[in-house]
């Protein structure tokens, strides 16, 4: 019996030491469980964010190519018009100095041949001043512009006539 009681003891004493290191392996990971939970969580919530600012990226990519992409490039159309229409306007605008050039110079040829060198604003000399007869004098009109040349009855600037483009 005695043999019994050593056995029984061993026993007992094998499952107190087996409970005792049992503790020691027994892990509680619910912090650390609780701690990834809330990371996932977290990760998830910013991967949806992330899915529905690529959505909605996407919808306004297609948004800019379908709506304002065509808008943009009317808007370009509208200028070219807009660039001809300046270039048209500078054209005029060159023919109209250029014929202003014209009647000063034939303003100023005018006076030389009346004999007024400032203009209308002069004081009669004491001397008698020669002015040359009617038949003397003949005066050739330049050609200048005229303004239906370049605009239509409704205001909009045509093109300029072929033979003053080329000038």
């Amino acid at each position: 019996m005695s043999g019994d009681y050593d056995t029984d003891k061993r026993e007992q004493l094998l499952r107190q030491t087996a409970d005792d290191y049992a503790s020691y392996c027994e892990v509680d990971a619910s912090p650390q469980r609780a701690a990834l939970d809330h990371e996932l969580e977290s990760m998830l919530t910013r991967l949806e964010e992330y899915g529905s600012l690529l959505e909605r990226t996407r919808s306004e990519s297609r948004h800019t190519l379908d709506v304002l992409v065509p808008q943009v490039y009317s808007h370009y159309q509208a200028l070219q018009r807009t660039f001809q229409s300046i270039d048209h306007l500078e054209i005029l605008v060159k023919h109209v100095k250029e014929d202003l050039v014209k009647m000063e110079t034939c303003v100023s040829q005018a006076e030389t041949d009346i004999g007024s060198s400032h203009g209308f604003t002069t004081k009669k000399d004491q001397l008698p001043i020669r002015t040359p007869t009617s038949s003397q004098l003949s005066f050739q009109p330049p050609k200048i512009f005229h303004a239906e040349d370049y605009f239509t009855s409704t205001g909009e600037v045509t093109d300029a006539p072929s033979s003053q483009l080329q000038e």
